[in-house]
């Protein structure tokens, strides 16, 4: 997704409606209800759930390039692009990164003790808890995306991580993941220690900050999968929700996400991180793995050569091509126009498809 298009996960033309109503940074709702905030706002999401506001403000600004951000004047200084130059050590008490990447791979009581590394392997554009650690500065940004030996050691610091909580970077080129073969014990780790959940955050940052927004999103679904499908890591399931997922700067992953998390939350009247008329509408996610290939915002056009619904002489996209026959002609529009109808009916869009297939195999 092009940085411009990055803004509200519904309407990518305007800002977050919730966010900007409480706190007065914006103008209007953009979501397409008549229930407005009422959705999140009712007493049953008061009573049954809450939202955590100040990680949706949070991660907000973070995806919208932190608009009301003033950048430091250092000289001309580049403290995180030297580390990762490998010219100097990082603050306090520290080593150089080529330490680190050598060293520290399976010294889990080092990665998990020491809390002044986190801010410089994965530098941030905010200022972080380490005061030594300066933010990163646009300049620094350009210079890691051009410099290939700054990106590879970027690289092995997220696998090195990555293994640190039982996972493994299974293709560097879709930054797809998965367990590693120790992650029990890495989990029972990340269950007993919650701030690697505010360290989960800033590395998810960081890999967008620095040219690795792809790898942002297979991070954030293996955590949904893990707390809400295997019911695993539940020290972990309020920040993936809170914060994980929306730091996603692509909206269309974004949209893809919490539909996934909305489809396997439960109750899931109690969900609360969107809108649960747009959520039923989204296509159902893909399972883990699929559609997600480097570059891509959304899953694959499911019938190529269909054009989509909505423009003058079509009659939609469907879900998968599997589910319908191999060659046939599309139904006549009228027949179209009443299952697209039976949909405002309630019918859904299993029954919208059904009747549809059942309308080519006519005619």
């Amino acid at each position: 997704c092009a940085p411009r298009t990055c803004r509200s996960a519904w309407d990518p033309g305007s800002a977050d409606p919730v966010l900007a109503a409480l706190t007065g940074t914006g103008a209007g709702l953009g979501w397409a209800s008549p229930r407005g905030l009422t959705h999140l706002l009712s007493p049953q999401a008061r009573t049954t759930g809450s939202r955590n506001w100040r990680a949706a403000r949070d991660t907000r600004r973070y995806r919208h390039h932190y608009p009301d951000l003033i950048e430091r004047d250092g000289n001309g200084d580049m403290p995180n692009l030297s580390f990762y130059r490998n010219e100097i050590r990082f603050l306090p008490n520290g080593c150089f990164i080529e330490d680190i990447l050598q060293n520290w791979r399976e010294d889990y009581d080092v990665l998990e003790e020491n809390h002044s590394y986190i801010q410089w392997l994965f530098p941030l554009r905010e200022p972080g808890v380490n005061w030594h650690a300066k933010p990163l500065t646009l300049r620094e940004v350009e210079a890691f995306k051009s410099c290939k030996e700054v990106r590879e050691r970027f690289v092995q610091a997220y696998e090195l991580m990555l293994g640190f909580y039982g996972i493994q970077l299974e293709d560097r080129s879709s930054g797809q993941v998965r367990r590693a073969q120790n992650y029990q014990k890495r989990f029972q780790n990340l269950n007993w220690h919650s701030h690697n959940n505010l360290r989960i955050t800033r590395i998810l940052k960081s890999l967008g900050e620095l040219g690795l927004e792809r790898y942002q999103a297979p991070l954030a679904r293996f955590f949904l999968e893990e707390t809400l499908v295997r019911r695993e890591l539940p020290a972990v399931r309020q920040s993936a929700l809170d914060y994980f997922v929306f730091t996603v700067r692509c909206p269309r992953q974004r949209r893809k996400l919490l539909r996934f998390a909305w489809e396997h939350f439960r109750p899931r009247r109690k969900f609360v991180w969107g809108p649960h008329d747009k959520l039923r509408r989204l296509r159902p996610p893909l399972p883990a793995g699929e559609g997600e290939r480097e570059g891509e915002g959304s899953s694959p056009d499911p019938l190529p050569g269909i054009p989509a619904l909505g423009r003058p002489g079509t009659w939609g996209s469907l879900p998968p091509a599997h589910f319908l026959p191999a060659s046939s002609k599309p139904p006549p529009p009228h027949l179209c126009k009443l299952a697209l109808k039976g949909r405002g009916w309630g019918w859904g869009w299993e029954w919208g498809l059904i009747f549809l297939v059942w309308c080519r195999n006519l005619f």
